[in-house]
């Protein structure tokens, strides 16, 4: 195990979650002018949602005047797997697609904790159903702060239910399956919640409105499989291994009944946008004692250390964007 002593390093903004004032976006691997990032309106991906993304993290490390990417190489992965699984056509290299990710950062010349992300769009100007291409691939690098805040959240089982493999496949970042997890926020908006969980057809516990669920229960830490209708999320993997090989917890990939979590001691949620943020009450039972518990905040910790290098850095998921000396 590793001592998790140290601080970590990572700076923490108090930034509105979005300000889009960066000069630079990246179209098809150049330099566009931020308001000049365009879709014909008669495109496949605006008339039928055909397009896929992902989403990044970037850190800033004031100790060590460094920009950190997080995971980015794996990221990319995942977008060609979404390519694959929904037809789209596309370049398939991992290095050069998060060299242009980086490259942009750099040219925008930023140091702050930021949201990237990577779209791939059917850009036909009159765009059918089945087409597969052309292609664009934009990308977006945003200074971003914490996206829920620092309290934590009330959350609502939604009525909605999780789309399942039969439907949509759920483990892929489309466009078009991020309307299930719209419905389940505003639902939970509208009733006064802060976020939402969605269950599967079956009534198991899946995930958020774009991110995943752990949960602590009588002494386990706990989250539901890949097949429970869930995205295979890079910040819940994350999570697995620093619980399993930094802080040496043991974790059950199990089903998740909904009222496991009314009992629960601690609950979470993970996500490159969400980070780990702690669960306050689902559907106004409290968890605990209402505040992060202990698992959460020291997987917290790791986490933070980790996303700079600090912790677990034998996976080099924290990439240095800018030169080195």
């Amino acid at each position: 195990m590793t001592n998790l002593s140290k601080s970590a390093t990572v700076t923490d903004t108090n930034e509105p979650a979005f300000e889009p004032s960066v000069r630079y976006l990246l179209r098809d691997g150049e330099l566009v002018e931020y308001a000049d990032a365009k879709l014909h309106v008669l495109s496949t991906t605006l008339k039928y949602g055909v397009g896929v993304f992902e989403g990044f993290r970037a850190y800033w490390s004031d100790e060590d005047q460094q920009l950190y990417a997080f995971r980015v190489a794996d990221h990319m992965r995942r977008l060609i797997d979404s390519m694959r699984v929904v037809e789209i056509d596309g370049s398939r290299d991992i290095g050069v697609l998060s060299e242009q990710l980086l490259g942009l950062v750099r040219a925008n010349e930023l140091r702050g904790n930021l949201h990237m992300r990577a779209q791939v769009f059917v850009d036909s100007s009159d765009g059918k159903p089945e087409d597969t291409g052309p292609v664009s691939v934009f990308m977006a690098a945003i200074p971003m702060g914490n996206y829920f805040g620092a309290s934590g959240l009330d959350v609502q089982i939604s009525s909605w239910a999780r789309l399942s493999d039969r439907s949509m496949p759920p483990r892929v970042k489309s466009i078009a399956n991020y309307q299930n997890g719209r419905l389940a926020m505003l639902e939970a908006r509208r009733n006064g919640y802060d976020a939402a969980l969605l269950l599967t057809e079956d009534g198991h516990v899946a995930e958020g409105a774009g991110y995943n669920v752990f949960m602590v229960r009588q002494g386990r830490l706990c989250t539901p499989p890949a097949t429970d209708s869930i995205l295979e999320g890079i910040t819940r993997d994350s999570v697995l291994h620093l619980a399993r090989n930094v802080l040496g917890v043991d974790v059950d990939i199990r089903p998740i009944d909904r009222t496991e979590l009314y009992s629960a001691d601690e609950i979470f949620v993970c996500g490159s946008a969400a980070e780990i943020n702690h669960v306050s009450s689902v559907d106004r039972t409290p968890i605990g004692d209402g505040t992060a518990g202990e698992l959460t905040r020291q997987l917290q910790h790791a986490y933070r250390q980790a996303v700079v290098g600090r912790v677990a850095a034998d996976q080099q998921w924290a990439q240095p964007v800018y030169p080195t000396a």
